[in-house]
């Protein structure tokens, strides 16, 4: 039979593309471009290639006179997949580039390969191609026609050929153990090949691979509708293992991990349906969700919360399991440990104190906390939950415990636990020793933040005039007042003196800093607080101690302190302006003079109103020469002028 020549391909539109193949196998058939090989015509007019997928498959594309197309591949798809377009759009491509691609060889082995897969001829892709399919009304008008016998013989033909209609079928017989086998192996070689490549994308160019799951849940929802809800699990435990481990490894955004919940939803559909019992349904969900580090499955309802309410005794089972798992993980070796060891420690942990909640037996949950802390460093979730259970002296025990144990490598945490002190000590409304933690805080890490943290705290146990000294000296020489002697010399015990510090010991360890050792006098704090305050003047004298006044790689006072002092002292407040000016101009970019022209606007308003008009002319005039050669720059300078030409710079 006689078929068009690859010209016949040139007539091709879009449209006839996504007709015949849909959206989705168009989309990745484009990102398979680069992976067609040895791309080929044959002695018919159509189009032969090997293209790199899971693996190398043999692809042949035809296109009848009348532009229907039809194509051949030995991946499990079979028919108008990914391969299939990546063969027929690299064809085009050379056209385009007036590269033909050579006549294949009789002995071209990829016609072998793709002679064990059943490709219709011309009459039937004329039938059934996918650009005309026959309407559902029209499909049913003709099976109702059909007598009974010959609707059995097609569907016996069918059980043959289709999976899924085989495993729809099994209700009326019953499957036997090796056709049960042999389907099981055929869907785990599936979720194999599903499995195989990462997902990526491209957003850039929009280009990108994600894996089909859909053959996967299709054929696992046919087996659970077969009734062998036992094997779908089984199936979806393999399923789940090396689907979240793509996952993780997939450069996309998220769409590999939403491909994969939705064949993981038949799995959940399978677990009410199996002979597991409630406790190790539990656990099979908690082992998903322990391998599912990105949250994949948060929006999936299974037996965590179906089964939330009871029974009790399966939570129990539950709880019993993870305690044993618990005792088996491997102990930290270091004192920090690796991250990721103390991670999942902790993962499981939490399910563990999930499983005792909901078993009734809550008395375990504390002795469970107190041994992980030396494992995971969960001193935070031990000493809320004793503060739960409103046992606030051990809170304080441990709290102050935790603190010192992870103060100096981990103080996040030991930042936690004073917070929680504080809470307690606030919940007792006592004001000075909630004073006492906001000093610490304030001395932990001085800024304007804690500064005024500290002053709403000492104010309240009536204290603040004393303590505002004290926090003010601490800033410029670095003493801390809770820790000082008469003779000046450090200690790491509070004085006995209640005159020289007047709120309470805390208990908690000297620190040095959050954030590493702070260099006193702490200037910018110190400005903060001025400008805060109301104080330009100081907050100008300690502006003029800084290293780099004007500088705007260091400088992150400068504008702050010249809006401050420009009523009381405008020269002042020009001069660091102009300094800024300078220096935005130097870079040379767009922003640059932007940022130049908002403090050019802030000196002449300045100038204007003190009366020096003639100096800002005299300034402007000069950075009008200065910046002849930077058009973007005199846009903003004839803007500052009010003119719409150009200022012309007075000559040299």
């Amino acid at each position: 039979m006689k078929t068009a020549s690859p010209s016949s391909f040139e007539k091709l539109t879009w449209e006839d593309l996504r007709d015949w193949a849909g959206d989705r196998v168009v989309r990745r058939g484009k990102s398979y471009k680069s992976r067609v090989e040895d791309l080929a015509r044959t002695s018919d007019g159509g189009l032969l290639a090997w293209v790199q997928g899971g693996d190398r498959y043999a692809t042949r594309v035809r296109c009848t006179a009348a532009g229907k197309l039809s194509s051949t591949c030995t991946c499990p798809y079979g028919s108008a997949c990914k391969h299939a377009v990546a063969t027929l759009l690299c064809f085009l491509d050379g056209l385009q580039r007036q590269r033909p691609p050579p006549l294949a060889t009789e002995d071209d082995e990829r016609f072998e390969e793709l002679a064990d897969c059943d490709e219709p001829d011309e009459n039937e892709t004329a039938a059934l191609s996918r650009s005309n399919p026959p309407a559902d009304n029209a499909v049913r008008q003709h099976l109702a026609r059909l007598p009974k016998t010959d609707l059995v013989a097609m569907l016996m033909e069918g059980r043959n050929v289709v999976p899924e209609l085989k495993l729809k079928l099994a209700g009326l017989e019953k499957t036997n153990e090796k056709e049960l086998a042999h389907l099981v192996t055929a869907i785990r070689k599936e979720i194999r090949r599903a499995c195989r490549e990462p997902g990526w994308r491209n957003h850039w160019n929009g280009e990108g691979f994600t894996p089909d799951y859909a053959p996967v849940a299709q054929r696992l929802a046919a087996l659970l509708a077969a009734g062998h809800a036992d094997a779908v699990i089984d199936l979806g435990t393999e399923l789940l293992k090396r689907g979240m481990e793509q996952a993780s490894q997939s450069n996309d955004e998220g769409e590999t991990g939403q491909q994969l919940v939705e064949a993981l939803r038949v799995i959940y559909q399978a677990l009410p349906r199996s002979t597991l019992s409630p406790g190790r349904q539990i656990l099979w969900d908690i082992d998903a969700r322990l391998l599912d580090s990105c949250g994949f499955l948060d929006g999936v309802q299974g037996p965590l919360e179906r089964l939330r309410n009871g029974p009790a005794e399966a939570w129990g089972q539950v709880a019993d399991e993870l305690a044993a798992r618990l005792d088996a993980f491997p102990k930290r070796t270091g004192k920090s440990g690796d991250f990721f060891a103390v991670f999942e420690r902790k993962s499981l942990m939490q399910w563990l104190l999930l499983a005792l909640e909901r078993a009734g037996r809550k008395t375990e949950i504390i002795p469970v906390l107190e041994r992980e802390t030396q494992q995971t460093d969960c001193y935070v979730d031990l000493v809320q939950r004793l503060v739960q259970e409103r046992h606030r002296s051990e809170a304080r025990t441990w709290a102050l415990k935790g603190i010192a144990a992870t103060i100096k490598e981990m103080p996040g945490i030991a930042a936690q636990l004073e917070h929680e002190l504080r809470c307690l000590a606030e919940h007792e409304n006592d004001s000075a020793l909630v004073a006492a933690f906001r000093a610490w805080e304030f001395f932990a890490g001085p800024a304007l933040e804690s500064f005024l943290h500290l002053q709403a705290a000492a104010t309240r146990a009536r204290v603040w005039p004393q303590i505002r000294e004290s926090a003010l000296e601490f800033l410029e020489t670095g003493r801390r007042p809770d820790r000082a002697k008469p003779d000046g010399k450090r200690t790491d015990k509070p004085p006995n003196d209640a005159a020289v510090w007047p709120l309470p010991s805390t208990g908690l360890p000297e620190t040095i800093g959050r954030y590493g050792t702070p260099a006193f006098p702490d200037l910018s704090t110190l400005i903060a607080i001025a400008i805060h305050e109301k104080r330009p003047d100081d907050a100008l004298r300690w502006y003029r101690r800084q290293r780099h006044p004007g500088d705007r790689l260091h400088d992150r006072d400068g504008e702050k302190v010249a809006q401050a002092i420009a009523d009381i002292h405008p020269d002042e407040a020009i001069a660091i302006w102009q300094n800024f000016v300078a220096a935005e101009t130097k870079t040379a970019n767009l922003a640059g003079y932007q940022n130049a022209g908002a403090y050019l606007r802030n000196i002449k308003q300045v100038a204007e109103r003190i009366g020096k008009q003639a100096e800002w002319q005299t300034y402007l005039e000069g950075l009008c020469l200065q910046n002849k050669r930077r058009p973007r720059m005199m846009e903003v300078l004839n803007a500052l002028a009010g003119r719409r030409t150009r200022i012309v710079p007075p000559s040299a």
